[in-house]
């Protein structure tokens, strides 16, 4: 019988079900960083108080507030526009629940910063350069938030989940790329070693004469090397 019409062991159909996932999402995860490098790389010579703005907070334009920002003002001379009672509606719209008017009054002072400004039309082709680079980005963003979800949740429900997650700082997702990249097959690597080295985290030695040399493994599974990086 072909190995595709073969009834897989539940765990097993389970673990590749993940692996699918998890590669999906990770590709998603490195589509939205591309996406987000450019549109940061334009808007550094179109809009640089935006990126001022917002690069306050970890996710930068990665943020929600921050992208519901960019979309409603993607030129400096609309942004400059924005009254209070819009970039209120604006952080609430987004999510933002605490200390909305200190943001508010934080946004209004940074969006009027001056700066160097393209002729107008110029400008305005900019922004809606920018709108085409957001909407790549926001799509990249749903991908990976809704393939998270889903790989999270085939992650949980595989039986060595509990144990991949038992090894300091492997969470759901990061634990899922790890079942993804090595499976469940007890017997796939004689020993730790090996594990190691298919990991990248195993130096590779080489010895000649008096000479000895270590050097970081460069052949690996990159996207396990990924995790470990993690």
């Amino acid at each position: 019988m072909p190995q595709s019409q073969r009834k897989l062991p539940a765990d097993s159909e389970l673990a590749q079900a993940v692996g699918v996932l998890a590669r999906a999402q990770q590709d998603a995860v490195w589509d939205r960083t591309q996406a987000g490098n450019k549109l940061t790389s334009h808007l550094r010579e179109h809009f640089p108080s935006y990126l001022a703005a917002v690069g306050h907070r970890r996710e930068g334009i990665f943020h929600p507030i921050a992208r519901a920002l960019l979309a409603s003002a993607p030129t400096p001379r609309q942004a400059a526009k924005l009254t209070r009672a819009q970039l209120r509606a604006l952080l609430k719209k987004a999510g933002r629940k605490n200390t909305i008017d200190r943001e508010v009054e934080r946004l209004h002072t940074a969006l009027r910063v001056p700066q160097m400004r393209h002729l107008p039309l110029v400008e305005e082709a900019m922004g809606r350069q920018a709108l085409a680079l957001l909407r790549q980005l926001e799509a990249a963003c749903t991908s990976a938030d809704d393939l998270a979800e889903a790989t999270v949740q085939a992650f949980e429900a595989h039986a060595d989940a509990e144990i991949i997650t038992s090894f300091p700082g492997l969470g759901p997702l990061s634990g899922a790329r790890v079942l993804a990249e090595i499976g469940d097959d007890r017997a796939r690597f004689a020993d730790a070693r090996g594990l190691k080295a298919y990991a990248g985290s195993a130096p590779v030695t080489r010895a000649s004469g008096k000479s000895v040399s270590v050097a970081a493994r460069r052949v690996k599974n990159q996207r396990l090397a990924g995790v470990g990086y993690m």
